[in-house]
């Protein structure tokens, strides 16, 4: 396998600093609007889970002292998934996956909702997976497998601009976790864009000539791209492009 072949084929993103500032500065008025206010959200965030004595993971396990395993939480004041489109849907959980750091101790997953089928059962796209250490700060970011949420599968521009429509939605909500999960997709945005689009590319090779037909619902694929991420250090790019 050549070079960059091997390169295509790895689920890992390289993200260096110099890289996300590129990404931020390349970014429209649009965009490094909403990044701004995303970045603003966060910051606001951390503040009011720190006036509150807690971590961001703990508003969302609550009262759990050891999280179990494959549970799926999420905040108390959460939505549940239902028929409205365009809303943000998660949930955290905790277990082994594929390309996980030493520190990471689970992971959220974020999915659109799409409203409902013909049969009333809502319909939802994964939009990306966040891994958090054991404050619930993000470590890595990482886009799963067709199989892994029974997700509807959707190609990376559609995703991205549902994920746009979820992050400038304004939606009334009393969850802290949603909020500071909103704020992660707005300042993460150039992570996530590249990360779908890797993914697409990996799974477009595999099925190219119908080879594959079944590659979505292929056990052996899991993740299917990821990079690290740091709060600090994405505040610290955009303040860098901003000024």
């Amino acid at each position: 396998m050549s070079m960059s072949r091997a390169m295509t084929d790895d689920a890992r993103l390289p993200f260096p600093q110099a890289r996300v500032i590129a990404e931020v500065r390349a970014l429209d008025g649009t965009r490094l609007q909403r990044m701004q206010s995303a970045a603003h959200d966060l910051i606001h965030c951390l503040e009011d889970f720190a006036h509150r004595g807690e971590v961001p993971l703990a508003a969302v396990v609550r009262d759990t002292a050891a999280p179990c395993l494959w549970q799926h939480y999420q905040g108390s004041a959460a939505m549940p998934l239902g028929e409205q489109p365009h809303v943000l849907h998660y949930y955290y959980h905790s277990h082994g996956v594929t390309g996980a750091l030493p520190r990471e101790h689970g992971h959220y997953h974020l999915f659109a909702q799409l409203g409902a089928d013909e049969g009333g059962t809502p319909r939802y796209t994964h939009i990306v997976a966040i891994g958090v250490d054991a404050r619930g700060l993000p470590l890595r970011l990482f886009t799963t497998n067709r199989w892994v949420t029974d997700d509807t599968w959707l190609p990376a521009g559609q995703v991205l601009d549902l994920s746009d429509r979820v992050t400038s939605t304004t939606v009334s909500t009393t969850d802290p976790v949603e909020r500071w999960l909103r704020a992660q997709l707005g300042i993460f945005a150039p992570q996530i864009a590249a990360l779908l689009r890797h993914r697409d590319r990996r799974i477009e090779r595999r099925m190219r000539g119908g080879r594959r037909p079944g590659l979505l619902e292929d056990r052996r694929m899991h993740v299917l791209s990821q990079c690290r991420v740091s709060v600090q250090r994405q505040l610290t790019a955009f303040d860098h492009v901003i000024h």
